[in-house]
């Protein structure tokens, strides 16, 4: 299903304005309201996007469209003033050098509590109780955290979502705060670096032991959870591009069996091994025979399936980077890169995102925000300055709209795309804006008129028409004349004979003069002046009618 096709599934407008609890929620003009909310929206995309481009440089200038592309697809949104340092450079220049600036981006500074183990083996004790109460506030604000990475860090926290989503663990397993930092670090350490080495750390993170229970793991009483999701879920898929078999039942229980003897220790926050607990007798899995163990697995299923494996991880990244359904020859030649790479990561990442497949025009839309792209991409892309509190009031929301970092919902992880939208959650995607950007206090509005500055030059004297446009550009990933906007009755209020309509306006495309509109709201479009009392509502009300089309959900 295309994007057009996609986005027609959404209603006209926002939900019935009686429901908004912001005050300043006034409707706007010519905004329906939604039909047909009640029904399922999820989709299920068939076929590839009809991209001739392969996997060669795109060298052309960045412009506006592109850039913000590039932006809102490596990080979470595109500032206005980041749109404008990136013009007239080579896209694949600008790419390789995301790639490079999140490769060599420093770790995040450790939160104060993040080696702090239990005090005690007491759960009683006053002590413990106490731990409790300052691990749990923990875990929230490191979540909270987590959003305010996202905002400032792009790709690398891009990669660090896309791989928590991968390397599912919950902290409903492993409850402390202690192993959340361990397991977030770990993912940012590797996320662009050998996905090999990759695969040895996880699987012994005490969060992932915990998680697939490796810790009950021991020799006379395997447990399969980590050797399926290993091979199902974390490394090759439980079939080949062919539709072959990558591996067998008992492959899974003899890899299980080679896994056994890990340990988690809660007191000293380490994961260590224990031959006592672990089976030495020989295993046989992937045609190969011996007393194997941990290391040994990783080593033989990178053996015996690079190919496989390969595939399976750059049929993830282009999910996550291009669109939902894999073209599958633009697949096998990252997975080439991947292999002839020695499984370093931002080899097949780097040549995808430089590339002419990745900067075609289908691309751009076809894909789904995610809450925390929605959240975050909307500080981002405001280009207002940010209040106390915006942070934990975007992770919020995120939560909503069912993205609760740190607690995916299963193994598999959140489905994602058309998955994101459904009768709970778009609700929440149309209502949520309002809340961030009156800081969830329903009344004080961000300042929008730097942002009105970026777009648009304040001092046109044809800002009424131009400036509502150029929102329009900026916030939308797809081209302004496909946007579905609602015809505008009525005609411009104020004196159109001394102050007439401009010919480019009025002979141009409808949809500007609807825009201009919306915009007004009964202003005279001569009166209009960024830098009036009431500049600021204005602009906000008219976004909120950006925000509520169909098209502002892609990305």
């Amino acid at each position: 299903m295309n994007r057009r096709s996609f986005v027609s599934q959404f209603a006209a407008g926002p939900p019935n304005e009686s429901a908004r609890p912001s005050p300043l929620a006034a409707p706007l003009p010519g905004v329906g309201f939604p039909i047909g909310a009640d029904k399922p929206l999820t989709h299920t995309p068939a076929t590839p996007l009809n991209i001739a481009a392969g996997l060669e440089p795109y060298t052309a200038p960045l412009d506006e469209v592109s850039a913000a592309h590039l932006l809102r697809r490596t990080g979470f949104g595109a500032a206005p003033s980041r749109i404008a340092d990136l013009l007239g450079s080579s896209g694949a220049d600008v790419a390789a050098a995301l790639v490079a600036e999140a490769t060599n981006l420093p770790l995040p500074d450790p939160p104060s509590w993040a080696n702090t183990p239990p005090p005690n083996r007491n759960p009683d004790s006053p002590e413990f109780q106490a731990f409790i109460t300052d691990n749990n506030q923990w875990l929230v604000d490191y979540r909270y955290e987590w959003f305010e990475l996202m905002y400032s860090s792009g790709l690398r926290e891009r990669l660090t979502l896309l791989w928590h989503n991968h390397f599912v663990t919950s902290t409903g397993a492993y409850f402390l705060a202690a192993f959340a930092y361990g397991y977030l670090t770990l993912i940012r350490t590797h996320c662009l670096g050998d996905f090999r080495e990759f695969v040895r750390a996880i699987g012994i993170d005490p969060a992932m032991l915990l998680y697939l229970n490796g810790t009950q793991n021991e020799v006379g009483a395997p447990n399969e959870n980590y050797a399926r999701e290993l091979l199902e879920l974390f490394t090759m898929g439980p079939q080949d591009s062919g539709g072959s078999p990558n591996y067998t039942e008992a492959d899974i229980q003899e890899i299980a069996r080679a896994l056994t003897g890990w340990k988690v220790d809660f007191f000293t926050l380490e994961s260590s091994f224990n031959p006592i607990f672990f089976d030495s007798a020989n295993k046989t899995f992937l045609g190969q025979i011996g007393p194997y163990g941990y290391d040994d697995v990783v080593e033989i299923i990178f053996q015996e399936r690079s190919v496989q494996i390969a595939e399976f991880i750059c049929r993830k990244l282009y999910r996550e980077f291009v669109y939902e359904v894999p073209d599958e020859a633009i697949v096998s030649e990252l997975a080439q890169l991947l292999i002839q790479n020695d499984f370093q990561i931002a080899a097949p990442l780097g040549t995808l995102l430089s590339s002419a497949h990745f900067f075609d025009s289908a691309v751009m839309g076809a894909r789904v925000k995610s809450p925390a792209e929605l959240v975050t991409g909307l500080r981002t892309e405001s280009a207002a300055p940010l209040p106390d509190g915006i942070f934990t009031n975007a992770a919020l929301l995120s939560f909503f709209m069912e993205q609760v970092v740190l607690n995916p919902p299963n193994v598999a992880g959140w489905p994602g795309h058309h998955a994101w939208v459904n009768t709970t959650t778009l609700p929440i995607r149309w209502l949520g804006p309002d809340f961030l950007m009156t800081n969830g206090t329903g009344t004080d509005l961000l300042d929008l008129i730097p942002l009105a500055q970026s777009v648009h030059d304040p001092n046109d004297p044809h800002a009424a028409f131009r400036l509502p446009l150029a929102l329009a550009d900026h916030f939308m990933p797809v081209p302004v004349d496909e946007l579905d906007i609602p015809p505008v009755e009525g005609e411009f209020s104020g004196d159109l004979i001394t102050y007439p309509i401009p010919d480019e306006f009025l002979n141009g495309p409808e949809y500007v003069l609807d825009l201009a509109k919306l915009f007004l709201a009964g202003l005279p479009w001569h009166d209009w002046y960024l830098y009036e009392e009431g500049a600021n509502l204005r602009i906000y009300l008219y976004l909120r009618f950006l925000f509520q089309l169909p098209e502002f959900q892609l990305t």
